[in-house]
């Protein structure tokens, strides 16, 4: 019987193994950001996290601005990827499902990161400028993203836009001010309220289409 040596593991790519460490970057990035704030989440923090040197970091990425645009990207996009997976498990959500996991959405900790680099950029010329396109970009894919529910389409699209964006807007301002006055009775009021007007719009768009 002859014995075969065992299979050696396959090498990464130089392209996967820089995947692996600007995930690795970001991944600490956001866990920072949320524990800590934008403004403690220093270099130094960020490299001890991940486990990547300093120069290891700049080989990636040229600043620390750099880093956390794309870190807010990456923010924007799990959000938006978590969503249309509560979406594809709910096979047709109603609107009361979409609006309560899309409020659950704005209240996760990787969102908090999201709230830290807006608020961020309000005094940050740079960051602001740089933030711009990808904020547009986030807000055009939570739209496109709420097409999925059903009923919605009847809505043009600067309607649906308002509606939208104005419901990010509140659970955003929401989530904020639950971290320092919480009141689990008056939010589940609101949400109930906020679903009733949906349903209502729908059907007064139904009645006169």
């Amino acid at each position: 019987m002859v014995d075969h040596p065992a299979t050696a593991p396959r090498r990464r790519t130089q392209q996967e193994r820089r995947e692996t460490t600007i995930n690795r970057l970001i991944d600490a990035t956001i866990d920072a950001i949320a524990e800590m704030g934008y403004a403690n989440t220093s270099l130094g923090v960020i490299c001890e996290r991940s486990g990547v040197s300093r120069g290891g970091l700049f080989r990636h990425f040229g600043s620390r601005l750099d880093l956390m645009v794309a870190t807010a990207a990456e923010v924007g996009r799990r959000h938006i990827a978590e969503v249309r997976k509560q979406f594809a498990e709910l096979c047709e959500p109603t609107v009361t499902e979409a609006i309560r996991a899309m409020r659950a959405r704005h209240r996760a900790r990787e969102n908090a990161v999201w709230f830290e680099l807006m608020v961020a950029a309000r005094t940050d010329a740079d960051l602001r400028t740089r933030l711009t396109g990808t904020c547009r970009q986030f807000s055009a894919q939570i739209v496109e993203t709420s097409r999925l529910v059903p009923g919605v389409d009847i809505f043009p699209d600067e309607d649906l836009d308002m509606l939208v964006i104005t419901l990010v807007l509140t659970f955003d301002g929401e989530a904020i001010r639950r971290e320092i006055a919480p009141d689990p009775a008056t939010e589940e009021r609101r949400l109930g309220l906020i679903a009733e007007f949906a349903e209502f719009l729908i059907t007064r768009r139904l009645s006169t289409a």
